[in-house]
Parts: structure tokens; sequence; C-alpha cells
């Protein structure tokens, strides 16, 4: 007998554990569950009405079947946006992250004015000087047949970027231009009109630091008026009157 009314109660366990399952299931199809807001996180210069038009229509989905990745994808399209994140607050919620990408340098065409990241894609095109104040990039060709959200696949432009990713901060401000020429030598300009010879270098992280370094020192500062160049060729700084 005892062992009959163990066995009626798994049934019932299990016949109760089934029920609910379905109940849940049921419930997870409801309009309770249908996406009604989607919210955007980390924009600054594009606009929570680009990434909507981006993700096209979400709202009325049910949350559970929205595929978060094939969205993030979607957004990413936008030449201003690096990395986008797409997660779901239940119970009818999505969160868009999304993280910019970040003007570094401009390069000067025939047409105006090529801006540019880190990573050397085309942010955007101006027929005219632009507001932001960013260093200038000379000796690299931008072709003609690539435009925004598109990377410029070029030698001289990936070191220059190189040479701006590793600039100390504190001396970013005072870079006016870099400047490349055929050969693979680079060259800075500093916005006091100083030239800075740096070299064939692929790595110009201690140059830098050394440039850095004498530009902060008083002894410098005592002769700056009268310098013309700066040449870290040879990895010393030597003065140029």
């Amino acid at each position: 007998m005892a062992q009959t009314r163990s066995n009626t109660f798994w049934i019932y366990a299990a016949a109760l554990i089934c029920l609910i399952a379905v109940g849940f299931y049921m419930f997870s199809k409801s309009d309770f569950f249908n996406v009604k807001e989607v919210r955007t996180e980390g924009l600054s210069n594009v606009t929570a009405n680009e990434v909507l038009q981006l993700l096209g229509t979400v709202k009325g989905e049910n949350i559970f079947l929205t595929d978060t990745e094939a969205l993030a994808m979607k957004v990413k399209l936008h030449p201003l946006i690096d990395q986008v994140q797409v997660k779901k607050e239940l119970p009818a919620t999505l969160v868009v992250k999304v993280q910019e990408r970040v003007p570094v340098a401009m390069i000067l065409t025939g047409d105006g004015v090529v801006v540019v990241d880190l990573q050397g894609v085309i942010l955007k095109f101006y027929d005219s000087w632009p507001a932001e104040d960013n260093p200038v990039l000379t000796g690299i060709e931008v072709p003609e047949t690539i435009g925004p959200g598109q990377k410029i696949d070029n030698v001289n432009l990936n070191k220059a970027l190189l040479l701006l990713g590793q600039a100390p901060a504190e001396l970013l401000p005072l870079i006016g231009e870099v400047h490349s020429t055929t050969d693979g030598q680079v060259s800075l300009y500093m916005t006091s009109g100083i030239e800075v010879k740096i070299g064939f270098d692929a790595e110009f992280t201690e140059k830098l630091k050394l440039l850095q370094e004498l530009l902060n020192s008083e002894e410098y500062k005592t002769v700056e008026k009268a310098i013309k160049y700066i040449d870290l060729t040879a990895g010393k700084p030597v003065l140029g009157r």
C-alpha cells in the first residue's frame, strides 16, 4: 500500500510540473512579453532615431524570440558606430548599448576633408574645414570608391594612426599634422610650427615619450622660440635652429 501511495505522489508531482511548464510556456507567448520599449545608451553623435531606424520593427515582437545578435549587426551598419550590444530587460524592454567611433584625424583630399577613427574607418566627408579639432594626415591617398563606414587600406595611414594611438594624452593636442612620405618616413608638425622628424619607425612609444619629456623640460622652454625642428630619428633629440 505504501508503495502505491508513493507511486501516486510522483505521478501527481510529474503532472503538476507539466502543468506549470505548459502554463509558463503559454504565459511567455502572451502580449505581456511583447517588446514595448527600446532604450539606447552611449549615444553622442548618433541619434536614437537613427538607431531605431536601423533596428527596424521590433516593438510588438515577443522578447523571447528576439534575436539580439542580429539586431546588433543591423545597428553596426551605421558608419559612426563601432560596437553594439543588445540586451533584454524583462518583461518588455530592449536595451541597445552603443560605443561610437571616435574621430582622431583628418585627411585632406582634392574635394575636401575626410575624418577617420583610429582604425582608419571613414566617418564623414566634409566639403569645407570641419569643426573637429584633430591632427591632419598628409601624404595619404583616399580612394574615390569608398565611403563612410569603410576602412582605408593604406600602409602610411596605418603608421600615422599607430603614432596617434601611442602618443601621450598630453602630447596629442600639440600635434597639428602627421606627414608620411612615399618611402615610409614620418614627421610631426606641432601646432607651434616646429617639425619633429620621427623616421621609419613601426613603433613610436619611446620616441614620443622622449618628445614629451623634452617639451616639458625647462631647458627646452628657454630656447623654444629659436627651434625650427627636432630630430628624433636616431632616438636622441637633436635640436635644429
